[in-house]
């Protein structure tokens, strides 16, 4: 598998992840406060954005570097931040990555994977 088939293969991981995101905050409820008051709902969010962050790592250099518009680096760290920081999450950091970061990178996955397989999802 060449390179670039490796990496729209990411971002139709990216995706799946974000409607993953989308159906918990469905089913527990689209507001701060009810992330805050709910840890099962905080533990699903936080484990796709840890997918989430895993498939940005799997990107190429050269697609992350084509493509500045994305804070790749803030979204890897959060996942750093969520896997190793342990006990220290803070749920407004959380929370502003679910408002702000996931949007637009879903937005940018699913116009980079318009043109492909649809099938893959």
């Amino acid at each position: 598998m060449r390179q670039a088939e490796r990496d729209i293969d990411q971002l139709f991981v990216i995706r799946r992840y974000c409607d993953r995101l989308d159906k918990a905050l469905n089913r527990f409820g689209a507001t701060y406060d009810a992330f805050a008051d709910d840890t099962v709902f905080q533990d699903s969010c936080s484990l796709c954005i840890i997918q989430i962050g895993e498939a940005v790592n799997r990107l190429s250099e050269r697609f992350v570097l084509s493509h500045p518009e994305i804070d790749w680096s803030r979204i890897y760290g959060m996942r750093c931040h969520l896997v190793h920081g342990y006990e220290m999450s803070d749920s407004e950091i959380v929370w502003d990555a679910i408002e702000h970061c996931i949007p637009p990178l879903r937005a940018f996955c699913e116009q980079q994977t318009a043109s492909e397989n649809e099938d893959f999802l």
